[in-house]
């Protein structure tokens, strides 16, 4: 079940998210802490295209431009404000992903004496057939949406509409009530994400999922979300005592551990098992983890040198990156790691707790930490079953080996002994505390229009400059510090855009994130100059065009770049017959795909790019065909 050497065991984040066979996605409602734009898109090459998020379509900016085509209307994706990574090359098309984002700003929470974290990682995915027949899938997960090698864990369940059986959905319609009022009204694409969210509260409410096999029992638990909250320091995972206990947790309080290490949970036989990293060690010192045996991941795994079998490196996991854990320590430890994709690291979440012959699984994105279970915005999962299918033990071995002492084992014992005790406060964490507060100011943005350019005016409801915090608009190298009000001229279309890089410093501590202030005055032309900027010739239209009607999108790729030399020029004359006898074939197999077209043809007038007999063609398939031409 937990083998990281098992194919059957690993599982890859696009295929988790792609529709079934003969379906497309419909609509789709993510969640992350951290999120990274351009992991963003390599979703969208799973949701759009069908294809897995380590697809070389990813590298081609035309496949890139098919697939936010197809879904960049079908998602919202929700994230914690401040937590947006600044791609490292803001290409045009960044400009439309965004359609799905929506910042979350949890309010300050004086029992924390910090802002709470919306921290949960799933997706709620509704798709359909031509037969007009739909499925749905719910997913919790422990990985944030960015590209990291660390350790994470899944769970996807497919449903239906039902009125019997299956997982209680209304935990997952409180969790989309609570999304919604998170919406900012101000946001462009307000309006289509709240008619998503009010569809799909409506849908899921009739819908039943269904866990794997061997699982008895489902219960899905949402954190933090106010009257749908589910009590988690109340649950018997925390109150009770039992026979086995397996912790794997990259962040930790030492009270809760303690809570765990506490010996009137003891039952005969008892065994207490912690994973954790290295850096929360100093943490659960002084006794609090003196009834378990802890443990972490070998340096050499970490840095990626080896790893637990055939000297091949881990690929389908996750960021390591949980900022908003209440005394998550070695916060520079963790940004450094996010930035560096050849160390891996565990951050899944994972409690299995054994008392009898019940085993509770328990799974998704809540740390070992006070705030993570009392004041986060968090998502897991129970499942129930026998001991005989999953107990403490078996996980381990699974995990380890059987043999711990083996070398193939990724982790190893530690004694708390040789533990130095260290300061957990960081710079760093005062800066991500810092982006917090820019986050949480109201801020606005006008864009006005002058001698073919555009100006930016933005206003700031502060009162004077914000020390140590600049701004600037994401495509743009002109910024300022943050002031009552400010202002960017001189700007080209393509650099408007609702997302803001801001830059905040301390010290010799400087960090920057991409946040979204509504901007009003945003020409309605701008969507059409990011196409333009990614099909500026007639042989890209031309790969665009057959790129939409190949068999399937990845044959029709690799086509194209056999064709074209590796991306070069094509030969036109043998080019547009071949693009032609496709539409011909198209239009009897697939006629809907034909009006994808539109989206192009509509938005580029130019004749050297677009050639008018194509038109005349193509006109003449819609009229023939029925296609609404807008």
């Amino acid at each position: 079940m937990f083998k990281p050497t098992s194919a059957k065991d690993r599982i890859n984040y696009g295929e988790v998210l792609m529709p079934p066979v003969g379906f497309r996605l419909e609509r789709a409602v993510g969640t992350t802490y951290s999120l990274d734009l351009e992991t963003l898109t390599a979703v969208s090459i799973a949701l759009g295209l069908i294809e897995d998020t380590d697809s070389e379509l990813i590298s081609n900016p035309i496949s890139m431009l098919s697939a936010l085509q197809k879904i960049s209307d079908r998602i919202v994706v929700f994230c914690e404000a401040g937590q947006i990574k600044l791609p490292t090359k803001s290409n045009a098309l960044c400009l439309t992903l965004e359609k799905m984002v929506v910042p979350v700003s949890i309010p300050f929470d004086k029992k924390i004496n910090r802002y709470p974290a919306f921290h949960p990682k799933t997706w709620l995915l509704e798709y359909s057939n031509e037969d007009g027949e739909k499925q749905y899938r719910f997913v919790v997960m422990s990985r944030n949406m960015t590209f990291d090698h660390s350790w994470d864990v899944a769970c996807a369940m497919d449903g239906e509409a039902s009125s019997v059986g299956g997982v209680d959905s209304q935990p997952i319609v409180d969790f989309l009530k609570f999304l919604k009022k998170q919406l900012n009204k101000n946001l462009a694409n307000y309006s289509r994400q709240s008619a998503d969210l009010n569809y799909l509260i409506k849908a899921v409410s009739e819908v039943s999922f269904y866990p794997e096999d061997g699982f008895t029992e489902c219960e899905i638990l949402p954190l933090g979300i106010g009257s749908g909250s589910y009590d988690m320091a109340s649950n018997w995972l925390f109150t009770e005592n039992f026979h086995e206990l397996v912790v794997m947790s990259p962040f930790l309080s030492g009270s809760v551990i303690e809570g765990f290490n506490d010996a009137g949970k003891t039952l005969t036989g008892t065994t207490r098992t912690l994973i954790t990293r290295r850096s929360e060690l100093p943490k659960i010192k002084g006794g609090k983890a003196s009834n378990f045996d802890v443990y972490v991941m070998k340096d050499e795994i970490i840095d990626g040198e080896t790893s637990v079998s055939d000297g091949e490196k881990r690929k389908h996991s996750a960021i390591a990156d949980d900022l908003g854990d209440e005394d998550a320590a070695k916060k520079g430890d963790e940004e450094k790691q996010d930035d560096d994709t050849s160390t891996q690291d565990i951050h899944a979440k994972i409690y299995v707790r054994r008392k009898y012959s019940t085993t509770d699984l328990f799974l998704g994105s809540m740390n070992a930490s006070y705030a993570a279970i009392h004041s986060n915005v968090e998502m897991m999962l129970r499942l129930r079953t026998k001991n005989s299918v999953l107990n403490g033990e078996k996980f381990l071995n699974d995990i380890m080996g059987e043999d711990r002492e083996n070398k193939k084992n990724p982790f190893e014992l530690v004694s708390l002994e040789d533990v130095d005790e260290t300061d957990d406060t960081t710079v760093q964490d005062s800066v991500e505390q810092l982006i917090k507060k820019v986050c949480r100011i109201k801020m606005t943005a006008t864009v006005e229009q002058t001698d073919g350019r555009y100006d930016v005016h933005m206003t700031a409801d502060i009162e004077s400059s914000f020390d140590g915090v600049r701004i600037r608009p994401l495509r743009s190298n002109k910024d300022s510090d943050l002031l009552p009000k400010m202002s960017f001229e001189a700007l080209d279309m393509l650099q408007l855009s609702e997302f803001y890089v801001v830059s905040a410093t301390i010290e010799d501590c400087t960090l920057e994130r991409v946040i979204m202030i509504p901007t009003a005055g945003i020409p309605e032309g701008r969507e059409a100059e990011v196409i333009k900027n990614v099909i500026r010739t007639k042989n890209q239209f031309i790969e665009y065009v057959a790129f939409i009607l190949g068999d399937d999108y990845v044959q029709s790729f690799l086509e194209n770049k056999k064709s074209s030399g590796a991306y070069g020029e094509w030969d036109q004359n043998t080019a547009m017959p071949a693009v032609y006898e496709k539409m011909l074939k198209t239009s009897v197999s697939d006629p809907d795909r034909l009006g994808e077209i539109q989206y192009i043809t509509k938005a580029i007038q130019e004749e050297e790019i677009i050639p008018p007999e194509f038109r005349e063609m193509y006109c003449v398939f819609c009229n023939t065909l029925g296609i609404k031409q807008v």
